[in-house]
């Protein structure tokens, strides 16, 4: 992820303030609804590709966004390249641009490993999201058209829906580009992007639930060109979100933190 971008956006965003109200997001455990596995993303993504570098940053990167490589886990060049079906080489480039990008870390003598956030950096990533996304709401409010609102209601009302990983990638990323007007707006988007990319695979990795209806009542906000109660609704959902994921880490934080017996003994039954 490009820090230094981020940081030139704020030069041009507006923050329109804080909002206090309550959100109404709640984050949950995964239950046990079967998931997409590496080999499911290899056989879907192994046509089709220019050259073997491509699909092997493509296919790791989507299983790192969507948990499948989860944060912390060790990424074994010779592991993927077989798993993958190609050589070494092409594996090693796909984990430096992945590096690049902020989604892999190099350690020394451990080699690549899914970059982890801390509770500092998951609350900055919310604030600069707040910051952009509620700029490109309003911004794209303003040029909302009736074909646009149709898809994006159609959108939201899709996204409600039950889901498996797979298509809710497709298809959350599908209902925000139409929500900020991806060809009116193409630089913040990326941007967007890319900042919930950062922190995708920790929300793959739990169930998410916007209360009732959640996209559905954002399209239909925007849809009817409502900015105010849009982005307070917005707010809402960035805010609950942001905590949520920190009360997750802050808790695997302190397991972490207490030793392997007395975990034991406190779990242990009376």
């Amino acid at each position: 992820m490009a820090a230094g971008l981020i940081r030139v956006c704020l030069d041009w965003i507006q923050c329109l303030g804080p909002n206090g109200r309550d959100g109404v997001v709640m984050v949950v455990r995964k239950s046990g609804t079967a998931e997409p596995s590496f080999a499911d993303v290899v056989s879907r993504m192994s046509g089709g590709y220019k050259t073997v570098g491509q699909m092997a940053y493509d296919i790791i990167r989507e299983c790192i966004i969507a948990g499948m490589l989860a944060p912390g886990e060790h990424l074994r060049q010779e592991e993927l390249a077989e798993r993958i079906g190609v050589s070494r080489i092409p594996v090693r480039t796909a984990l430096m641009q992945l590096e690049a990008e902020g989604l892999v870390s190099f350690h020394p003598h451990k080699g690549a490993v899914v970059r982890t956030l801390t509770v500092e950096q998951v609350r900055e990533i919310y604030e600069l999201r707040a910051l952009l996304e509620t700029y490109a709401l309003r911004k794209s409010i303003a040029r909302m058209t009736s074909a646009r609102a149709a898809r994006l209601r159609d959108l939201g009302t899709a996204l409600d829906a039950p889901h498996d990983t797979s298509s809710l990638v497709d298809e959350r990323v599908a209902f925000y580009r139409e929500l900020y007007d991806i060809e009116e707006n193409p630089v913040a988007v990326e941007i967007i992007e890319d900042l919930r990319n950062s922190v995708g695979r920790y929300l793959l990795g739990l169930r998410v639930d916007h209360g009732t209806n959640g996209h559905r009542e954002l399209a239909r906000l925007a849809a009817r060109g409502d900015a105010d109660a849009a982005e307070a609704h917005l707010r809402d959902h960035l805010d609950e979100v942001s905590r949520k994921i920190i009360g997750v880490l802050s808790e695997e934080a302190e397991t972490d933190r207490t030793p392997a017996k007395r975990r034991k003994r406190k779990t242990a039954p009376a």
